[in-house]
Order: C-alpha cells, then structure tokens, then sequence
C-alpha cells in the first residue's frame, strides 16, 4: 500500500513539477464539485464497461492520471475519471489546459483508445460540418432498418469505405443516391432477408451507379422466380444481382 501511495505521489510530484514549468500553460487543482465539470457534446458516448474499469483501479490504486480540463471545466480528457471519482465520491484532481482550442479533444482522444467512428461523426457536425450534419439525419431516418456504418456507405459520394474518408474528414454526402440505395435495399428486403447487410448495400449501391437503366422492380421481380444469393463477399454479390437481373432479359436491357 504504502508503495502505491509513494507511486501516486511521485506521479502527482512530477505533474506539479511539469505544471511549474508550464505555468502560462497549465494550472493544477483539485475539486470535489462535481457540477462544476461540463462534457463537450461531441464526445465519445460513456462506456459502462470502461467505466467500471476505471473505478475498480481508483478503488486499489487511487486517481493515477488528473483529468484535462479547459479553464470553465470543459473536459478535454477524463470524462470517465470525472464520473467515477464522482460515483466514488472522491476528490477530482485535474490540470488546466490554457491553451486549449476545439480540436485538441480529438487529438487527445486519440492518443489512447481511437474514438469510434459515430464519435468522430458526432464531433464532426458539432463543429458545423454539414455533411455530417446531413449524415446524423440519416441516422434518425434509416437507423431503424440499416446499421450506421451501412447508412454511411450508402450515402458517401464515392464507393470508397466511408470508415477512411470519415477519420480523414473527407466525406462527402450525396442524399439522393443514399436515399435511393436504401429505398431500394428495403424493397429488396421482402425477397431477400439479408439485403439490408452493408455488403449487399454496397454491392447493390456499385451497380445502380453504373447503370443507368437500372430497375429496382425488375430486379426484384427476377429474385422471385430466381433465388437471390447473398455471399460472403462484396463482388460476388454485385455478380449476383447482376445475373439475376438479366436472367431471361433482352441483350438491350441489360446491366453489366
């Protein structure tokens, strides 16, 4: 115990000792009023399990890390340490960051467990970003039906992962094919169980852009009388519904 103790206190020696170095930078305190801490709205969701992690290693060993806070006690870092030391009814030992600006609660967050990418798309729209904006109405528009991750394939502009081009910031949505693919998906849905599975949206969303007579009614009137197979892979269900889009079909009508 008395190990831990000198641990903790070395710890919080060599914070003090970095904060005196940094003084125009950042101040050290300690609070247990909780209420004055305020979390950014673009964070990442609280995660109990985490949660409960974090409590079990204060209860042995006490708060290792200070939480990162603004100087109005937004929290830059520690979300979860200002949560359980409330819980656990202890004193919050935190360090204010003078010099903060917005974008420093992504990069800290990370450094050490990635954000997820609903987080970064929350962050995002918070930030005013208006493709992001656009892509959380979706959510609230398809989310009963498709996962977020299929919601964020079928309306990217390009058949590009969604996942790259959201941690880049490069995503760019385009409502009318998004709109479209998912329309489509779910009239798929009554012939086929599995056709609100990203891959098949994705492979769905690959051949309607490239053909432009495409026809959702015929498709799902040839799956009707010729199964529709929904595969492990990507290309080999985009082979799939093209085959049996163009079964019996005229060689002028097809798709390829």
């Amino acid at each position: 115990m008395q190990s831990l103790f000198k641990q903790q206190k070395d710890k919080i020696a060599n914070i003090v000792q970095f904060t005196n170095n940094n003084k125009n930078k950042f101040e050290l305190g300690s609070t247990n009023n909780y209420k004055s801490f305020k979390f950014f709205s673009y964070n990442r969701a609280i995660d109990n399990a985490n949660l409960n992690k974090i409590k079990n290693s204060i209860k042995s060993r006490g708060q290792i890390m200070p939480v990162l806070i603004t100087k109005d006690f937004a929290v830059i870092d520690g979300q979860h340490r200002v949560i359980a030391l409330q819980e656990l009814e202890l004193l919050v030992h935190y360090v204010i960051c003078n010099s903060y600006i917005p974008l420093d609660v992504e990069e800290v967050n990370n450094v050490g467990k990635k954000w997820d990418i609903r987080a970064r798309v929350n962050n995002l729209a918070e930030h005013g970003n208006l493709n992001f904006v656009e892509l959380k109405k979706m959510y609230e528009k398809w989310g009963d039906i498709f996962s977020e991750g299929t919601i964020n394939d079928a309306f990217c502009k390009t058949n590009s992962f969604s996942s790259t081009l959201i941690r880049n910031k490069t995503y760019l949505i385009d409502k009318n094919i998004g709109n479209e693919v998912l329309n489509n998906a779910k009239i798929m849905r009554e012939i086929v169980p599995k056709a609100t599975q990203n891959k098949f949206v994705r492979a769905l969303k690959k051949v309607m852009l490239f053909n432009s007579n495409f026809d959702i009614n015929t498709l799902r009137h040839k799956a009707e009388n010729k199964k529709l197979n929904v595969y492990n892979n990507e290309s080999e269900i985009q082979e799939e519904i093209i085959e049996v889009y163009n079964y019996r079909m005229r060689l002028d009508n097809r798709i390829h």
